[in-house]
């Protein structure tokens, strides 16, 4: 059914999740998954002391995260034996929904699979939600996992 399959990484355990159910769809249909981690620019900070940007500093840092994260899925994907590749996608100035959806253009995906955090109330207004805006923004079908300790989590607070 699915022959490309895009998967966004974030660092988050729901994504993890998406990213085992995209090795299992891969797996079940023969396809092929890009795993992406989209990084985003920072915001220039100039310590008047050093006199250097720590703008360049985090993103070096992100891209480390980023690598590191790709380099695990790279492993999964191995022990699911699942062809994948791999890619760190820097936004420039994109919205990380932007980002995901322009990947998965170029690499032609007929589905996009990413994790939710599932924020609620004010601090999804405040941050908003990547998932919700590939979901209504996508051409191809998106599926969004979420993470079910969140659920259980947020019943335990109330």
């Amino acid at each position: 059914m699915y022959k490309r399959i895009l998967a966004a990484l974030d660092g988050s355990h729901s994504a993890h999740l998406a990213l085992e159910d995209a090795l299992q769809l891969a797996h079940a249909d023969d396809a092929t998954v890009m795993v992406a981690s989209v990084v985003e620019p920072s915001f220039p900070v100039y310590d008047l002391v050093v006199g250097i940007s720590e703008t360049e500093a985090s993103h070096v840092a992100a891209r480390k995260s980023a690598q590191q994260e790709l380099d695990h899925a790279r492993e999964l994907c191995a022990l699911r034996e699942v062809r994948a590749v791999t890619q760190i996608i820097d936004a420039h100035g994109a919205s990380v929904p932007s980002a995901i959806m322009q990947a998965a253009q170029a690499f032609e995906a007929d589905l996009i699979v990413l994790g939710t955090h599932g924020r609620r109330g004010v601090r999804r207004h405040l941050l908003g939600s990547v998932a919700e805006t590939v979901l209504r923004s996508s051409r191809v079908p998106v599926l969004v996992v979420r993470d079910d300790a969140l659920d259980v989590a947020l019943a335990n607070c109330q």
